[in-house]
């Protein structure tokens, strides 16, 4: 009794991976040159592929290159 539940953190409750728009938009560069250099094995990060057509990124990985985290 009289616990009280601190609120998340901002970081916490963000995604834990960025869609191929959102990674692409962070990155500036287009959608689809960021699905070319995946196919190619040269995205700037490395994707998680969750079916044929449709892929993520991890947010840490995403942020870090963009310059959002260090």
């Amino acid at each position: 009794m009289g616990e009280s539940v601190a609120p998340l953190d901002a970081r916490e409750s963000a995604p834990l991976f960025y869609s191929e728009e959102e990674t692409a938009a962070l990155l500036g560069i287009h959608r689809t040159t960021l699905r070319t250099l995946a196919l190619a094995g040269q995205a700037p990060v490395e994707p998680i592929r969750l079916t044929r057509h449709k892929r993520v990124y991890r947010r840490v990985d995403v942020e870090r290159l963009a310059g959002l985290r260090q």
